[in-house]
């Protein structure tokens, strides 16, 4: 296990900007235990010459090395809608081509950012938390990023576990949430041999979290009771009954302080989360619509 806080700029109006926070982030995967795939056509970093250009990315493919059942993640790094607003496009599969095509049983895309954000700084630099293993990967951009420009960004890719919390081969799910669309927060799961949850043909499923429901007390925007505060963990949606995964989790926003880790006993085993409120991601709980008593949610991410 491992974490990292680097402090990145949000902007890719320069090849400088562009490679600083998604070479980080390949990086990252290197560092966490992954090996990188040998499929052709993947970026380098040390001779990438220009930023691609609205709506366009460039790739590279990750495998978990933990000795379970392997699988693939397309990783691609680019803009979104407008040039110069970074963002993420993830996909889980089987296998590959060799050359960047995820091949056999695999997901559709889901992209941190749908919509257009303004950079806000093309020096300014946010902070970014990074959590693996070599079968556990968990970013979150730009956190601290000003809230009106809506430039956090989180993904994390985890296995299925058993009832003691241990990883198992079953299937692997992805979630992604950020930007300024609700469209980005999304989970899909991969059932290793069988095939994803969601259509590979549906691509931003605007599926959710899946999550229990966080009770908002007397009007209070709060759950807080008898001295604790409760966090639910995303389960993955995978066709029949199974157990929450540790990646990811949600709170009720007045109950958690931007930024401040917590711990939380999950599996019997004591983890810590990095929770963020900002942009889109104070909607990734149920009903955050529904009445003014509604006061949002924290996306927590494992940071451990």
């Amino acid at each position: 296990m491992a974490t990292s806080q680097q402090f990145l700029v949000c902007d890719a109006s320069t090849l400088a900007n562009f490679k600083q926070w998604a070479s980080a982030i390949s990086g990252w995967f290197a560092t966490a235990g992954w090996t990188q795939a040998t499929d052709t056509g993947q970026v380098n970093w040390s001779t990438i010459s220009t930023v691609p250009g609205s709506n366009v990315y460039v790739y590279e493919i990750w495998e978990p090395n933990d000795g379970l059942t392997n699988f693939f993640v397309k990783v691609e790094y680019g803009n979104v809608n407008t040039a110069n607003a970074p963002a993420m496009r993830l996909s889980l599969g089987s296998s590959t081509n060799g050359a960047g095509t995820l091949t056999g049983f695999f997901t559709g895309t889901q992209r941190t950012s749908i919509g257009s954000i303004t950079p806000p700084s093309t020096s300014t630099q946010y902070e970014c938390d990074f959590s693996g293993a070599p079968g556990r990967m968990a970013v979150m951009l730009w956190r601290n990023a000003p809230n009106a420009d809506n430039c956090t960004q989180v993904f994390a890719i985890e296995r299925s576990v058993n009832s003691g919390g241990t990883y198992t081969s079953a299937y692997v799910t992805l979630y992604t949430a950020g930007g300024n669309s609700f469209q980005s927060i999304c989970q899909n799961s991969l059932l290793l041999g069988v095939g994803p949850t969601v259509p590979n043909t549906i691509n931003d499923a605007e599926t959710g979290f899946a999550i229990r429901s966080l009770s908002f007390g007397n009007n209070s925007g709060s759950s807080s009771f008898n001295g604790g505060i409760p966090m639910d963990l995303a389960t993955p949606v995978v066709g029949f009954f199974d157990y929450y995964g540790t990646s990811i989790g949600v709170a009720c926003a007045l109950d958690i302080a931007e930024g401040v880790t917590f711990t939380a006993t999950v599996y019997g085993s004591t983890r810590t989360y990095m929770p963020s409120k900002n942009g889109t991601l104070l909607d990734v709980g149920p009903g955050r619509s529904v009445g003014a008593n509604t006061a949002g949610f924290a996306l927590c991410m494992r940071y451990d």
